[in-house]
């Protein structure tokens, strides 16, 4: 009586968390507060104040956020709203932590809301080490070639991209060290942008850092 059988079952559903059923390493979380160098903090007081300025008309778009958002933007990198002042704080330190993890043997992950982002910081750190990126302009071949590249070739120290091309769908478990540029749009974005390292397959520690 399978089809009864079903029919009686088909609406119940056992649902399980993650650390109730698997026996994964620890994960550690670490805030790093950069400030901003005196260019950037320039251009940020500029978008502020333009945005201060324009406040009303702001309020009635249909997308106020999107002017917001700049102030995000500016905080990340100035390339993406200036073509004179390319400064990130945040990407220096960045820097700093890649050459921490590599020496310890550790791969990094990196995430950013932004490909304008997310391509100066690949030119930044290939300078030194081999890495992969994948973003929305990524193609579904190049997406999973890149992936094998990061979880096979030891030379590959890092991988990095959009937390939405890249923060699902893919296992990084060769990752042992995340960090976030700047903050997803939410938690569960985060959460499932980490997992990509802590999930199945994972032997060690994850220690995901998040710039601010």
């Amino acid at each position: 009586n399978m089809g009864e059988l079903k029919e009686q079952v088909d609406n119940i559903m056992l649902r399980r968390r993650k650390e109730d059923v698997l026996d994964l390493p620890e994960k550690i979380y670490i805030d790093e507060y950069v400030d901003m160098t005196g260019k950037q903090e320039q251009v940020y007081k500029e978008v502020t104040s333009e945005i201060r300025a324009n406040i009303d008309k702001i309020a009635q778009a249909s997308n106020p956020l999107a002017e917001l958002i700049r102030m995000r933007q500016a905080t990340g990198y100035t390339g993406i709203l200036s073509s004179n002042i390319l400064e990130s704080a945040k990407i220096d330190r960045l820097e700093e932590l890649v050459e921490e993890s590599v020496a310890n043997d550790r791969k990094v992950v990196i995430f950013s809301n932004w490909t304008q982002m997310v391509h100066p910081v690949y030119n930044r750190l290939s300078k030194n080490y081999k890495g992969v990126v994948i973003t929305g302009e990524t193609d579904d071949v190049t997406r999973q070639v890149n992936v094998n590249h990061f979880q096979n070739n030891p030379e590959c120290k890092f991988i990095l991209g959009t937390t939405g091309a890249m923060g699902t769908g893919i296992t990084l478990t060769a990752g042992t060290v995340v960090v976030f540029l700047d903050e997803p749009w939410t938690m569960a974005d985060k959460q499932q942008a980490i997992d990509r390292c802590h999930r199945i397959g994972t032997t060690q520690n994850i220690t995901i850092y998040t710039i601010m």
